[in-house]
C-alpha cells in the first residue's frame, strides 16, 4: 500500500500521542559528531506535586461537638441556706440579696493541628447568645492554653488569629473559665457556639 505523505503525517501524530496517553516522559534529543570528544546532552524535567493538607481538632473527634458547661449556685442569708427544688419551703431569710457564684473549676479540651502548607493559622468566631440578653458576656470566658497550640485570643471577647508550625503536629489544652458577674445573670439558660477555622497559605 502506498502511504502518501498526509497519511505518515497522521501515523506519527497517533503514536506521539499514544505515547502521551501511556504516561512516557518525553525527553529532548541531540547529537554530536566530528573528531575529539564529541557529546549529546538530552535534559528530562521532573515534576512533584503535594496536595496541602490540613487538620484540625478541638475535643472530641468526628461529629460530636463538646459542650463546656458552668452552673450558677445560689445562697440565701442570714442562715446560708443552698435552695432545694420545690414551693412553699420555710427558709431563715435575712432580707438580703442572695449569693451568686459559679464553679471556678476550668473546662478543659485538648486540641490538635496540622498542615503541610507553607504556613497554618487558626481564629475563632463567636455566634450569637441565645438569649440574646441576661447573661455572661464573651470577655467573661478566658481561655488559659498549655503545650504549642495557643488558643486565638486571651478570652472569647478578643477571638483573634494565631499561628502553628507546617509538617508538625501542634497540640496542647485549651482550658475555658467562666468569669463574670453572675449575680446579674437572669435566670435562664444561655448557649452559643464557638466556631475555630483552620488554614493552611
Amino acid at each position: 500500500m502506498i502511504r502518501t505523505p498526509l497519511v505518515r503525517s497522521m501515523q506519527i501524530l497517533s503514536l506521539a500521542g499514544l505515547a502521551l496517553a501511556g504516561g512516557q516522559a518525553l525527553a529532548e534529543s541531540q547529537y554530536g559528531s566530528g573528531t575529539g570528544t564529541i557529546i549529546a546532552q538530552a535534559k528530562v524535567n521532573l515534576s512533584v506535586t503535594v496536595p496541602k493538607l490540613i487538620l484540625l481538632r478541638v475535643g472530641s473527634t468526628n461529629t460530636t461537638v463538646d459542650t463546656v458547661t458552668w452552673t450558677s449556685a445560689l445562697s440565701i442569708p442570714g442562715v446560708p441556706t443552698t435552695p432545694i427544688t420545690g414551693n412553699n419551703t420555710n427558709v431563715d431569710w435575712s432580707g438580703a440579696a442572695p449569693t451568686v457564684t459559679t464553679s471556678t473549676a476550668a473546662n478543659t479540651l485538648t486540641v490538635y493541628a496540622w498542615t503541610n502548607a507553607g504556613a497554618g493559622t487558626i481564629n475563632c468566631a463567636m455566634g450569637a447568645w441565645a438569649p440574646l440578653t441576661g447573661g455572661p458576656a464573651n470577655a467573661d470566658f478566658t481561655v488559659t492554653t498549655t503545650g504549642t497550640l495557643p488558643h486565638p485570643g486571651a478570652n472569647l471577647g478578643a477571638c483573634a488569629s494565631t499561628s502553628f508550625p507546617s509538617n508538625a503536629v501542634a497540640t496542647g489544652t485549651w482550658a475555658y473559665t467562666l468569669g463574670g458577674t453572675p449575680a446579674g445573670w437572669v435566670a435562664n439558660t444561655y448557649t452559643n457556639t464557638i466556631t475555630y477555622t483552620a488554614q493552611g497559605i
